[in-house]
């Protein structure tokens, strides 16, 4: 007895391809829809279906395409739309604009994509000579085979680009005005585009203890123009920075790619055109071909044509597009019809970054017992996979906005570091007048230190005033946003921070706070509890010790002086990040810490601010 029955291998035979080629068109609108919205979008689920799309595509195409050969050539398959399937199954591999790459290794592995360019273009020629019939399909497969090889060729080609670029060759439009305008989204535009061409060199020999790069004298003129463009030429420039890492932007938007693109969009309307001729031609071809390969073309042809016209928009709606107008000098007309037509010039006031900040209250997740959203068999289950707890901690954290404050509050820290000899030399190491070597621990220890007596202090009503002024509790609550995301960062991506925690650490870590709240049921009760914690808990008891220093001040320079630790921790781990783990961030929707990153080593080319004093002054943390 067969394993599969007899039907079910007839059906299949007959519909393999069919599903195939339709799969790889689904695949294809996902990644078109979905691949360049992780830019600014940060969401687990999106990020898991462009990850399967992106993988599954190649698979499908590839497979469909070795099927298709095999079928023709052993005439397996009275299909007579092969020679049109094979090129079209080409112009799926080539994928489309908004993602060439997953992550930064897929640019690695050029020379493995040009192999398969090679592989795969002989199969779809293969293919298309030995079906060849003097027939309206055959002739079409030309057009439509010159369309796929040049989506194919390009993709490959702009892989090699990006990972062999060490100067910033890639960045296209070089020869842009330096003029400033009034615009600040067209201000902001150019600031970035010199910066990201900079900024790729610096990554390349990315160090530390020399930051710098200097645009030219008198690019920026006034404190009056920082505060207004600056963040916004940060966003923009991580916005171009991740269409050159993992779009087409680097090929699509230079004279010969503009060229292959209409080549390509002609092609295809080419090929579609003399389908529709053929088909509404009169004739009596329905009684030679399957109604429902034709109706598969007409499916393959249409959605080939709406992805093109749909990539084209999006071209013109690009940042690009604009910089390409503004070396034109056409940048104007676009500002106006954009104040009037808002929807059709979004790049005018698109997000650039999710804007959001994950937030992680350790006290609160260490207090939630067995009432997690998780079931016992599924407790179980990701038990014996080890992952139990990192996904229990996936469920405890939030996101919130980043707070429109908080840009001003980085800014105006920088200038304090690069100026403090002037400001106020003596906060230089003495926050506590407790006999506390604080900077003596290893960052994730302050981390956690500095977490918990944000939380004591924050929760702590004895000398908390209903009169305070507004901005004291701004500023208590600014704290408070900071202090749960870096715990956030800590305990869900900490390839972000200067740290090498074992799991296994965390996990003892996590215990033993448990354990002491055990019989805790809020997060008020459990920071009073932690008053009273022993000098067997070194980590908990320094944090009792500096809450209560803390809260033996007034409100105002309590808060302060946390504020100063988190914006010092914050700046500490944006400077001391790893190149390759900010430059994956951008594919999932941006990070703050990421934005800091792009913003610190830039701060003497916009700000005058001296970069290496700022690193000897953050450099607090034990070799």
């Amino acid at each position: 007895m067969a394993l599969i029955p007899a039907w079910v291998r007839s059906l299949w035979e007959v519909w393999d391809v069919r599903i195939l080629v339709l799969l790889s068109l689904n695949l294809q609108i996902i990644l078109y829809i979905l691949g360049n919205r992780r830019k600014y979008i940060s969401s687990v689920w999106i990020s898991i279906i462009v990850w399967l799309a992106y993988l599954m595509a190649d698979w499908v195409a590839t497979v469909a395409l070795g099927m298709l050969s095999h079928a023709q050539v052993y005439n397996h398959s009275n299909n007579a739309f092969g020679p049109i399937w094979a090129p079209l199954i080409l112009l799926h591999l080539g994928g489309p604009y908004t993602i060439t790459a997953y992550s930064l290794e897929d640019n690695e592995l050029w020379m493995r994509h040009f192999l398969a360019l090679v592989v795969q273009v002989s199969v779809a020629v293969r293919v298309i000579l030995t079906s060849w019939r003097n027939f309206w399909f055959s002739y079409l497969s030309i057009p439509a085979f010159v369309a796929g090889i040049i989506k194919y060729a390009e993709r490959t080609w702009v892989l090699k680009l990006v990972s062999n670029d060490k100067l910033g060759n890639i960045v296209p439009f070089d020869n842009v005005s330096n003029t400033i305008e009034e615009e600040n989204y067209e201000c902001a535009l150019l600031m970035a585009q010199k910066l990201v061409k900079q900024f790729k060199c610096y990554m390349e020999n990315y160090d530390t203890s020399a930051f710098g790069f200097p645009i030219g004298p008198g690019y920026m003129n006034s404190v009056w123009d920082i505060e207004t463009h600056f963040w916004d030429a940060i966003e923009v420039e991580m916005g171009l920075m991740y269409d050159l890492l993992y779009t087409k932007a680097a090929k699509t938007f230079t004279t010969g790619g503009c060229i292959l693109r209409f080549i390509s969009f002609a092609c295809t309307v080419s090929v579609l055109i003399g389908f529709f001729c053929f088909i509404f031609g009169g004739g009596q071809w329905h009684e030679h071909y399957s109604m429902i390969d034709i109706a598969i073309t007409g499916v393959l042809l249409v959605g080939a044509l709406a992805l093109e016209i749909y990539a084209v928009a999006i071209l013109l709606s690009s940042d690009w597009t604009m910089l390409w107008l503004i070396k034109l000098n056409k940048s104007k007309w676009v500002i106006q019809l954009g104040g009037k037509f808002p929807w059709f010039f979004p790049m005018l006031k698109r997000k650039r970054w999710s804007k959001m900040m994950g937030q992680f209250d350790l006290i609160g997740f260490c207090l939630k017992k067995d009432e997690s959203r998780l079931s016992k068999l599924s407790s179980r289950i990701l038990g014996l996979l080890g992952i139990e707890e990192k996904v229990k901690r996936h469920l405890h954290k939030t996101c919130v906005a980043v707070p429109s404050e908080l840009y001003s509050t980085f800014l105006n820290y920088i200038y304090y570091l690069n100026n403090r000899r002037d400001i106020n030399p003596a906060v230089k190491e003495g926050l506590f007048q407790e006999d506390l070597d604080f900077y003596s621990f290893a960052f994730y220890e302050q981390i956690v230190i500095l977490h918990i007596v944000t939380e004591m202090c924050y929760h702590d009503t004895s000398q908390n005033s209903t009169n305070s002024e507004n901005h004291v509790n701004q500023t208590k609550e600014t704290c408070r946003i900071m202090s749960h995301y870096i715990m956030y960062l800590f305990l869900m991506s900490p390839t972000l921070l200067p740290v090498v925690v074992s799991d296994d650490l965390l996990r003892n870590l996590i215990v033993r706070l448990k354990s002491f709240l055990e019989n805790v049921q809020d997060v008020s009760r459990a920071c009073q509890m932690l008053k009273t914690i022993s000098p067997a808990m070194e980590i908990g008891f320094t944090a009792r010790m500096m809450a209560e220093g803390m809260q033996r001040k007034q409100e105002e320079e309590r808060w302060g002086m946390l504020k100063s630790m988190w914006l010092r921790t914050l700046c500490y781990a944006a400077i001391k990040g790893q190149k390759n783990d900010h430059l994956q961030q951008l594919r999932q929707g941006g990070e703050l810490l990421t934005l800091l990153w792009f913003f610190i080593p830039q701060c003497d080319t916009l700000s005058g601010v001296n970069i290496t004093i700022i690193d000897r002054e953050l450099n607090y943390s034990p070799d």
